[in-house]
């Protein structure tokens, strides 16, 4: 009995110190799209681009085809960075491919009567071997 817990004890020492070398070489082979430090870089530019957006004015998200509000040209409704980053805006990590901005209306409060309606802002980011999004963010932008 003696012989079967001391194999047992080396057995679970030998594994306890493998394990972190079984980890090294699981994420070395692991596809780099679905890296975890990849997925975490991606989700903090969506933070950071999220929070930018978060302090422009409504104006910038309007649509001027139905809202008449007075101010700064707005965004379209679909803009890709990083061709179409504004100069404040935050820089996309070299290792994605691309992340777009969407703009759509909200429906859920109906249709506003001055038609400055609540927009929701979409940030997607894609990684450069996939066409699938990689990570997403949204934030809703009302007039006040």
């Amino acid at each position: 009995m003696l012989e079967i817990v001391v194999s047992l004890q080396l057995a679970v020492v030998l594994l306890s110190a493998l394990w972190p070398i079984q980890r090294i070489l699981m994420a070395a082979s692991q596809d780099e799209s679905l890296s975890v430090a990849v997925r975490t870089r991606a989700m903090r530019f969506v933070q950071a681009e999220l929070e930018y957006l978060r302090s422009l004015e409504y104006g910038r998200f309007r649509d001027p085809s139905r809202c008449a509000l007075a101010g700064p040209a707005p965004f379209p409704p679909v803009r890709s960075l990083p061709e179409g980053r504004e100069p404040d805006e935050p820089v996309l990590p070299v290792f994605l491919a691309r992340a777009e901005i969407r703009i759509e209306d909200e429906t859920y409060a109906g249709e506003p009567r001055d038609g400055c309606g609540p927009r929701r802002v979409w940030v997607v980011v894609y990684h450069p071997r996939s066409a699938e999004p990689l990570v997403r963010g949204a934030l809703l932008r009302v007039r006040r």
